[in-house]
């Protein structure tokens, strides 16, 4: 979902100073989509990721409560308008989820792990976590990350399992030094802009011996770099099922051109669907035919898509009822 606005970044070679280590963490935050491209960012001398803990659950005069009760487990959502948030995509994403059976297959494993970067309110990681799901929020923007800390609270999920890292995801070095503007929104700084720490999701300290059931990617135009810094986390097939955001037309269009290439050769997706922006409807597996003519379709009709990619032998679960995509007339 695009959160309060679009997201533009731009490089700063000053570094951020006071970083503390990266660790498995019950705190903090900051926010919104979360990732840049690979240039002019400087890194810090440390090697490990770093990130800074910042503020807390905010007080009950500062929030809205929606109850999200629209399927089991409900969970409630701390937001500022109390209205339920909505984004296109969420039906068709909500299906997905609802046929990989997050309440059993945490159960029965309590180290499969859900990430969701770009979290904005966070309802997609929310939901994971009250299926019992770990999950790892990333979140630049600061307002927007003392909301997903309050969710937590409200529904007394374990700080253990579930985690807000506020660093941008890129695949520039951890620890580079990014600068952000956010038109359209609200800003943490009064000169329009705000500085955060990159992370890669290769660089980051998951649990051992876990694997990452889902990664969501909302990051506004920037997911090829969140996914270019988890190559080696596909490499080692830790990550069975991955749903980003697909917009080839209002981005750069190279890098969005290079995507879904670069998800089914590099990183070894086995099968691609295509997501309705209105109702449940998933699409495909997409065919050769359609995946060479993706981009270039997207691009002249200026439409929007999720696209969810399997990475497992099995592929997507049965109970996904998924319809045949054809170029010229699908909706997605």
């Amino acid at each position: 979902m695009l959160g309060v606005g679009f997201i533009f970044y731009y490089y700063s070679t000053i570094l951020r100073s006071s970083l503390l280590p990266l660790s498995p963490l019950p705190s903090s935050t900051s926010s919104s989509s979360s990732t840049a491209s690979s240039s002019t960012a400087s890194s810090s001398s440390s090697s490990s990721p770093s990130l800074t803990l910042m503020s807390s659950t905010l007080p009950p005069t500062q929030y809205k409560v929606v109850d999200m009760n629209d399927r089991v487990p409900s969970f409630k959502l701390a937001t500022n308008s109390g209205q339920r948030p909505y984004a296109d995509g969420d039906r068709a994403q909500a299906a997905i989820i609802n046929s990989l059976q997050l309440v059993e297959k945490c159960k029965q494993d309590p180290s499969l792990i859900v990430v969701d970067v770009g979290a904005f309110l966070g309802e997609f990681g929310l939901y994971a976590a009250a299926c019992n799901c770990q999950v790892f929020f990333f979140e630049v923007q600061l307002n927007v990350v003392d909301l997903i800390r309050t969710s937590i609270s409200l529904n007394n999920f374990s700080t253990s399992r579930v985690r807000i890292i506020p660093n941008a995801v890129s695949d520039l070095p951890s620890n580079s030094q990014l600068m952000f503007s956010l038109r359209g929104g609200e800003t943490t700084s009064s000169n329009g802009t705000s500085r955060v720490s990159t992370i890669r999701l290769d660089d980051v300290e998951w649990p051992q011996q876990s694997s990452i059931l889902m990664l969501k990617i909302d990051v506004e135009g920037f997911e090829l770099n969140a996914l270019r810094s988890a190559e080696k986390l596909f490499r080692e097939k830790r990550i069975h099922h991955l749903i980003f955001e697909y917009t080839a037309w209002w981005t750069d269009r190279a890098p969005q051109k290079e995507l879904i290439p670069f998800v089914e050769k590099t990183l070894g997706a086995k099968q691609l669907f295509a997501l309705d922006r209105i109702d449940s409807t998933v699409y495909g597996p997409l065919t050769r035919y359609a995946l060479n003519r993706f981009h270039d379709v997207h691009v002249r009709r200026h439409l929007q898509t999720d696209i969810y990619a399997t990475f497992i032998e099995s592929g997507v679960s049965p109970t996904l009822k998924v319809q045949p995509y054809k170029v010229t007339s699908s909706f997605a």
